[in-house]
């Protein structure tokens, strides 16, 4: 009897599958921190202050509160019980700043609420966010 010569496999090579997987997942990695959500929010407009351009999510805080008076932080929802919680741990992470990004339709009462579970969080101040009448004219 002949023996053959090379013996088949009946094996999957999986080596690509597994790099292109390992690259994809690179990739994912490395844009997830760069989304940033944001909720649907109109601040008034004003002529004063000073003007923000970008805000880094690593080092500052942003909530945001629409004119149902929902809170969101990060583009996630988050209630108002939970808020102070929330802003300890991100000042304890790093983000020494806290901003607040209010609809102008908003009523004062929510937006005080969010500005005292914020003091309660461990910010002794936190920075109101408008729209500028500046950039607009340009």
């Amino acid at each position: 009897m002949i023996k053959p010569r090379y013996s088949r496999f009946a094996t999957i090579n999986v080596t690509n599958l597994v790099d292109v997987t390992l690259v994809l997942l690179v990739i994912f990695m490395l844009t997830a921190p760069v989304i940033h959500r944001s909720a649907d929010v109109s601040p008034p407009e004003s002529d004063q202050g000073r003007i923000i351009t970008n805000l880094d999510p690593g080092t500052s805080l942003v909530v945001e509160v629409a004119d149902d008076g929902s809170v969101t932080v990060g583009g996630e929802t988050v209630r108002m019980d939970d808020l102070s919680g929330l802003a300890a741990t991100a000042l304890g992470s790093g983000r020494m700043e806290a901003y607040v990004r209010a609809d102008r339709n908003v009523r004062y009462e929510v937006v005080t609420g969010v500005l005292t579970e914020l003091r309660r969080g461990g910010y002794p101040t936190v920075g109101l966010l408008q729209e500028s009448r500046e950039a607009e004219e340009r």
